[in-house]
């Protein structure tokens, strides 16, 4: 049995011996349970998180992954062609490897090629070299993947790096990206190359974080004595011990030919060499004896196994190269490491996940809470403004009402300083035997409505012109008010729009986090208006309605009743005295004469303009701007709530789904 049949039937009873962590209870498992959670339609995953899971899966399926490293000409490509037992990868004195080769088990010998644009193409392996022979235009090209039908890649992918000492930088760059994330490092050296400083200072700078899973492999050891190869390898393990766990020499060369030296396969070789040499001898050679040609044939093919018989087995050549201790480090060192390191950057690529999208619930929530803030602190500054507004319109309202007092008095002084005294005459029954009439003169109040009207409303228009200015301030103060609830309004619009502003073009700052639940949140600000002040606004409206019908109101009742309500006071005035006047003449002794005074003119003005319904409306705390404004204030507050409680159930859903990844993430912690 052969080196590599031995190594799978190790592999396999080691896989049975001990559970492998990716089939057991481990991490597929917590893959799948992973999978379930995060990839749930209530997450509303992004394609990017979809990829990740799936390529967290394929990573714990497939094969541990060794990179073939060391300096240029090392032998790389050769020491891989040996292990594949054919010569495929192209090997040479100038820098052929420029791009990443992965070797992967596939049914039949292929090649593929990824571009960097996505695309693939699959060629026959023979046409390796011109992919990746860096004097060939080869920019466009990502990676290559080489399948071939081993079993050992059943079980191993092996990386053929460009090298770390090549004259482009961009290669070694890509080497040392492919270090990190692989299972094991096997590096290449020369036997007669191995130590110089180039080397030591290619190690220090780029394989010091390795030394768990490196492997240093000498080759070309059929090139030197037992005693040099020793030497070689002792002072290696001395030297660089901190970046290698063991050496091995080996002769990739050996290796490489022991599949040529199966001595069935070139002993048929040569008897079909003699068979087609006879063949042309006979037709080419008609004239001669046939029997001659047999024997040569047949003493040319005894010759040749003769020589056969003589060269080394292919298990001893094989045996000698002692590419088998490359095999037997890579399966006792670096396959149980490879386990424990796939679970732990499997498991720590689950929490970076889970990180990236508790993250971005985080900040839903924030965005959330930002505006709950916003809207709790407009609260305050609402509360104080209204109640200021309150403040300051109460007082110019009650200063509005003194001002019709004010009215009141001018045309009640107006009307008392129209009133004159007029003399009249009554006839009274004379006592004694011949009777008649004797005259008594008396004064009587007398009413000048027309010079009342005159000075009031015609000519002069003194009241017509007081009530004019002050409908114009009840109209001022309307408009002022109309300006402050704006302005109210457009403080709490602004705080919004502070807030909305950097909403609606937030992105994700994760490629796993999810595009839909920050497009919910862009459409959400963008509807900042609709979601959140609205319903401010439209209150702000019915209150203004509200406060515009009762300052319409009060306009109306002045502006219509002044001149009505001044004219029925002094034909009253007129009537009573009129009445009082009958009542003297008939019984001058029971009854006077009605005399006007400035306060019966004033409260009867105050009857007739209804001002004690405007006293009520525009006096005191129960005013009516008193009462919008508490009515405004209640709305607002019962509205925050509202909104509040609206905020509440959509953050409430990514509070659920945060706690569902913590959930995840404490368990796998």
């Amino acid at each position: 049995m052969g080196v590599f049949e031995d190594f799978i039937t190790e592999y396999k009873a080691a896989k049975e011996a001990k559970t492998n962590l990716a089939e057991s209870e481990g991490i597929l498992r917590l893959i799948q349970k992973s999978s379930d959670i995060l990839l749930d339609a209530k997450m509303l995953p992004s394609k990017e998180l979809k990829e990740a899971i799936n390529k967290l899966k394929t990573r714990a399926e497939e094969p541990m992954k060794v990179a073939i490293t060391g300096q240029f000409s090392s032998g790389k490509s050769t020491f891989l062609n040996a292990l594949l037992a054919k010569n495929i990868l192209p090997t040479g004195i100038t820098p052929v490897t420029s791009k990443v080769n992965y070797i992967r088990y596939g049914s039949e010998f292929s090649l593929m090629v990824k571009y960097k644009d996505g695309r693939e193409s699959f060629h026959g392996v023979e046409s390796i070299k011109s992919f990746t022979d860096q004097r060939n235009s080869v920019e466009d090209i990502d990676y290559l993947t080489l399948y071939a039908p081993l079993e050992l890649l059943k079980h191993i992918v092996f990386v053929d790096t460009p090298g770390l000492n090549s004259q482009s930088f961009s290669d070694t760059e890509t080497t040392e990206a492919v270090l990190k994330e692989v299972d094991g490092i096997i590096w290449l050296s020369l036997i007669d190359n191995a130590g110089k400083m180039s080397e030591e200072e290619t190690l220090e700078q780029y394989m010091h974080a390795y030394q768990n899973k490196s492997l240093c492999v000498l080759n070309q050891k059929d090139k030197f004595s037992d005693e040099q190869i020793k030497a070689s390898v002792d002072y290696i393990k001395d030297s660089f011990k901190k970046y290698f766990a063991e050496v091995v020499p080996i002769s990739a060369r050996q290796a490489l030919e022991s599949r040529a030296h199966e001595k069935h396969i070139m002993l048929e070789s040569e008897l079909k060499a003699a068979l087609k040499k006879l063949q042309t001898d006979i037709e080419t050679n008609a004239y001669k004896i046939k029997e001659e040609f047999v024997q040569n044939a047949v003493n040319s093919f005894n010759k040749a196994s003769s020589n056969i018989a003589k060269l080394p087995s292919k298990d001893e050549l094989l045996k000698e190269s002692n590419i088998e201790a490359v095999l037997d480090f890579i399966h006792k060192e670096i396959k149980p490491i490879a386990i424990d390191s796939k679970e732990f950057a499997i498991t720590h690529e689950i929490k970076r996940l889970l990180s990236d999208l508790i993250e971005q619930e985080e900040k839903l929530i924030s965005i959330f809470e930002e505006i709950e803030e916003v809207l709790n602190n407009c609260e305050n500054e609402i509360k104080q403004t209204c109640t200021e507004l309150k403040s300051r319109f109460c007082a110019q309202l009650n200063e509005s009402y003194l001002k019709i007092e004010e009215i009141i008095e001018k045309i009640s002084s107006e009307i008392l300083s129209n009133k004159t005294n007029a003399k009249r005459v009554r006839y009274a029954k004379k006592s004694g035997l011949f009777g008649g009439y004797e005259p008594f003169y008396y004064e009587a109040p007398k009413i000048n409505s027309d010079e009342i009207y005159k000075k009031l409303f015609f000519d002069d228009d003194l009241i017509g012109k007081m009530f004019k200015r002050y409908l114009n301030s009840l109209q001022s103060m309307q408009d002022e008010i109309e300006r402050e609830n704006k302005a109210l309004f457009k403080s709490l619009e602004e705080c919004v729009s502070k807030w909305q502003k950097p909403y609606e073009l937030i992105r994700k700052s994760k490629s796993v986090q999810s595009d839909i639940q920050f497009a919910n949140i862009r459409k959400f600000a963008s509807k900042a208006y609709e979601n959140i002040l609205k319903p401010f606004s439209d209150e702000m409206a019915v209150n203004f309605a509200k406060t515009s019908s009762k300052f319409r109101h009060v306009s109306a009742g002045i502006k219509f009743n002044y001149q009505n309500a001044t004219e029925v006071v002094v034909a009253f005035l007129e009537r009573r005295i009129e009445k009082s006047i009958r009542l003297f003449e008939e019984n001058p002794t029971s009854f006077g004469i009605y005399e006007p005074k400035l306060d019966d003119i004033r409260e009867r003005l105050q009857t007739s303009l209804h001002l004690y319904e405007f006293q009520n409306m525009m006096k005191g705390g129960r005013s009516f701007i008193a009462k919008n404004y508490d009515m405004l204030l209640e709305a607002f507050i019962k509205i925050k709530e509202e909104r509040l409680k609206l905020i509440a159930e959509h953050k409430a859903e990514y509070v659920k789904l945060k706690y569902t990844l913590n959930s995840l993430l404490n368990a796998i912690a």
